[in-house]
């Protein structure tokens, strides 16, 4: 009997819960309120709404704020409660507003489940500034470097976290500026300072705006949220209250200047820029055939690295080039961005001589000035010499250019009572000896003509082809070794040793020989593997490309012998 009324009991309780809770299906009841009110322009306003009854967590929606507020995060909350077998439940929002200016605003009317709140009226009023009123726990101030700048220019956009309570915790977001490049400028900087005799913890943050669009514009102040332990609520134990805090930087007011209309230059507006280079080995070891590596380096303050642009040199057409991919990089110092743009280029001159590098000029605008400049580097004049190329000989000295022989010492000296008769003599043995010298000049002459028909027509083509055909194997075997290495290095020694023998030039530099084949695929491949040779790159080059277009002239080569060979045994 006793168990019977037990579950009667309980029944009757489910009943009643359900009925309840059926009653309650609806919002009985809705309210809205703020923490503050009047509020200052630069502190949070928490708007609180409560819905009692049956409400859904997505029933409030606060982006209708946005026209006069800054809307933070919205948290939310849900209880429920049985007395006396009624259950309540409520659903509360807490929003955190923000108003960037003074004046008076209306939050609106919320309606969830059938019931409305009412409408409120807040008013802000303008932020204290020091010296008014008591002294505040939290606030923050920015301040530009200047009110004028130039589209592109970097402005220095400073924030100051003055700080009078116990922080427990804070976070500071980044201001707000549409169509512009916002980047933090180094490390926080920390220090005290009394304020109308209040001390202040004071944490400041430098950014770099960097405008992309002219006009007048509005950098908005970034947001600070965070939590300070609230002396006037009791604590226990070891564990402190704390209230959360929202504080907002004024909004600051630019200027942006559009490009100067009679600037027709790249657009590089900075205080100060610099070019530089650099050769290694050095220019007083340019020789021919010789790679030598061009270091230009650009220097600006102020900018992106993606606004540095291409440094672009001459140089005569006797020097080939083989530019690496230019890298950029970007440090800050006394909170300001200097950017660098690097370009390495393997510079090759194909013969000896004298040459004038052409000047580099870099123009930009000078922001403090409001003037152009450039950024040179003088032309300058270099000697080639002859480069020591495996394979390579020295030119015959021309027969033309041989001095005649001067009389030494060793010759008899003349009496003076016998210098008639020695006079006399001394004519007569030259013009014998012109005369024999012409005789014997000319029988050389057909001899050595008679020899070279004999040869033309019985060993000339045998002999020349058989060691020409050695020496090109010869070339071509080491060239073969080379390039199963990938090694640029060795290829490029062998390369040119073999080119010689295509070419019929033992002392042509690979340019040269490059400019006599005048085969476009053999100069790409050249081109890479210079570029790989002098590039910082971590990509290994291979030399499958290479291989594939020597085996094809040196079979083209091959076949344009064997042809000569046919004709010339056809007409023999």
């Amino acid at each position: 009997m006793y168990g019977r009324n037990r579950v009667a009991l309980r029944m009757f309780i489910l009943f009643t819960l359900l009925f309840s809770i059926h009653a309650n299906a609806q919002v009985t009841n809705l309210t809205a309120t703020v923490d503050k009110n009047p509020a200052m322009a630069d502190e949070s306003i928490v708007l609180t709404v409560v819905a009692t009854g049956d409400a859904s967590r997505n029933d409030f929606d606060p982006s209708v704020l946005a026209d006069d507020f800054v809307v933070g995060r919205t948290s939310i909350s849900s209880q429920t409660r049985v007395v006396n077998f009624k259950t309540t439940s409520s659903i509360t929002w807490t929003t955190i507003l923000i108003p960037r200016k003074q004046g008076t605003f209306t939050i609106p009317s919320f309606d969830i489940g059938g019931q409305s709140t009412s409408p409120i009226i807040v008013k802000v009023i303008p932020a204290a500034a020091p010296g008014q009123g008591q002294a505040r726990d939290i606030f923050v101030t920015a301040q530009l470097d200047r009110e004028e700048a130039y589209i592109q220019q970097q402005i220095k956009y400073t924030v100051k976290i003055h700080i009078g309570a116990d922080l427990q915790r804070g976070s500071l977001a980044a201001p707000v500026l549409e169509n512009a490049e916002i980047k933090s400028l180094g490390e926080d900087k920390e220090y005290s300072d009394i304020i109308d005799g209040n001390r202040y913890k004071i944490i400041e943050r430098a950014f770099a705006i960097i405008p992309q669009m002219s006009g007048k514009v509005t950098i908005k102040g970034p947001l600070f949220e965070g939590e300070i332990v609230d002396s006037r609520r009791q604590s226990f134990g070891y564990f402190n209250q704390s209230k959360p805090v929202n504080r907002i930087a004024p909004d600051i007011e630019l200027n942006v200047l559009p490009i100067p209309s009679d600037y027709n230059e790249h657009w590089l507006p900075s205080d100060f820029v610099q070019l530089n280079e650099e050769w290694q080995p050095t220019l007083d070891e340019l020789k021919a055939g010789e790679p030598v590596t061009r270091t230009l380096t650009l220097t600006a303050l102020g900018v992106l690295e993606e606004q540095l642009p291409e440094v672009v040199g001459e140089y005569p057409p006797d020097f080939k080039t083989y530019p690496d991919q230019a890298s950029t990089a970007s440090v800050v110092k006394d909170k300001t961005l200097i950017v660098q743009r690097v370009e390495n280029i393997a510079v090759i001159p194909s013969r000896e001589g004298q040459f004038v590098l052409p000047e580099v000029v870099v123009p930009w605008f000078n922001v403090g000035t409001k003037q152009i400049q450039y950024a040179r580097l003088p032309a300058r004049s270099v000697k080639v010499v002859k480069g020591d190329v495996a394979g390579q000989s020295n030119p015959l000295p021309v027969i033309g250019e041989i001095a005649p022989e001067t009389p030494t010492n060793s010759q008899p000296t003349l009496d003076s009572g016998d210098q008639k008769s020695n006079q006399v003599q001394v004519v007569e043995v030259a013009s014998f000896w012109s005369l024999s010298s012409w005789i014997l000049l000319c029988l050389w002459v057909l001899t050595f003509f008679a020899w070279w028909v004999w040869t033309k027509r019985n060993l000339a083509p045998q002999t020349d082809s058989k060691s020409e055909n050695i020496t090109e194997k010869n070339q071509w075997s080491a060239l073969d070794a080379a390039l199963k290495t990938h090694e640029a290095n060795q290829i490029f020694l062998a390369l040119g040793n073999w080119l010689q023998t295509v070419c019929d030039r033992p002392s042509a530099t690979l340019p040269e020989c490059q400019l006599m084949l005048n085969d476009q695929a053999l100069d790409a491949e050249i081109k890479a593997m210079f570029a790989t040779r002098y590039s910082n790159s971590s990509d290994k080059w291979k030399s499958n490309n290479l291989r594939n277009v020597v085996n094809r002239i040196r079979e083209e080569r091959n076949n344009v012998l064997n042809n000569d060979n046919k004709l010339q045994a056809l007409y023999s």
